[in-house]
């Protein structure tokens, strides 16, 4: 069958330019369907599971017989917002451990803040363990900027958001503000980078921004056979939008983005990623969509059919019973 599907192009330093193109694409069938990896999906902020159900639907369509779990917190849309990301973290090891099918591990596809909720997963627990982890333009350096609200939610339904977003520029370095307000844990405001490292209860912790290191976090991610990155190119919500390949503004600048392999993070190595891309396990896609549209069908030859769907084609040893 012809696809229309992405050329991918991997060089030594694990960048992958996503360039339209046209392949034949082919998937080794299994002896046992229920051998195929489980793959766990996670949504982002304003969202529940049902807007990765077009995702869903494609994996069992392509790996007949998978085991998905389409993780939602709480009543997805408010609770992706007004539940801090520490108890998100929580709530996510709970809902996958939960699941006997997802003991020899799984894969991941994450969306947005799903994908930085999962990613501290991975460092905190990583019980059942994540084979490929694929994160669509998750914030994973954090974001300093408002973004299009409109673009999350319309008026009509969250009336009150642009107040939410003006608690978090104001109130960004509240404890409580960050245990009550998801985004408010990886607002980084790059002009006062003392008081964020002081008062940030969740992103300068997972990134192990402090003096005192955490080497499980590294221990765990460097665990991963591939973590993808992958950004929108036309994403008008995470600011800036290279924070999903650890690139982020310099210090006391909101306009010069540092290349996320010369940062102090990838340098020294504080979660591993320099050790990921130089073993050739860090991949960073640079995906033509919107932020929204990257789950969505109009996306679907970019984001999943080139970027994500190749990492999940692997299987585990079948278990009996």
């Amino acid at each position: 069958m012809k696809h229309v599907l992405l050329e991918m192009k991997i060089p030594m330093v694990g960048f992958l330019i996503v360039l339209l193109g046209q392949t034949e694409t082919c998937y080794t069938i299994p002896l046992s369907p229920t051998t195929w990896r489980p793959v766990v999906l996670m949504h982002g902020l304003t969202a529940s599971r049902s807007h990765m159900q077009h995702v869903e639907d494609w994996i069992k369509q392509d790996f007949p017989g998978i085991f998905v779990l389409n993780v939602e917190i709480g009543n997805g849309v408010l609770d992706s917002i007004f539940i801090g990301m520490n108890r998100q973290v929580d709530i996510f090891a709970a809902a996958v451990q939960s699941h006997p099918e997802l003991q020899s591990g799984f894969n991941f596809i994450g969306h947005s803040q799903g994908g930085l909720i999962v990613r501290s997963y991975v460092e905190r627990f990583n019980n059942p363990p994540i084979y490929n982890f694929v994160s669509w333009a998750g914030p994973q350096a954090g974001v300093f900027g408002i973004p299009f609200l409109n673009a999350l939610c319309s008026d009509e339904y969250c009336p009150w958001l642009a107040e939410v977003a003006t608690a978090i520029a104001d109130g960004w370095h509240n404890g409580t503000i960050q245990d009550t307000i998801a985004p408010a844990g990886y607002w980084r405001p790059p002009f006062n980078n003392s008081l964020y490292l002081s008062t940030n209860k969740f992103l300068a912790d997972i990134n192990n921004e402090r003096t005192l290191k955490n080497d499980t976090y590294r221990r765990n991610i460097i665990s991963l056979n591939m973590f993808a990155l992958g950004i929108a190119t036309k994403d008008s919500i995470v600011i800036p939008k290279t924070s999903p390949w650890f690139s982020f503004y310099a210090n006391n600048s909101d306009t010069f983005v540092v290349p996320w392999n010369e940062t102090k993070m990838y340098l020294e190595d504080w979660i591993g990623l320099r050790t990921l891309n130089d073993s050739g396990r860090l991949l960073h896609g640079a995906i033509p969509c919107t932020h929204i549209g990257l789950k969505e069908p109009s996306c679907k030859p970019y984001a999943y059919d080139a970027f994500a769907r190749p990492l999940l084609n692997n299987t585990i040893p079948f278990l009996k019973n």
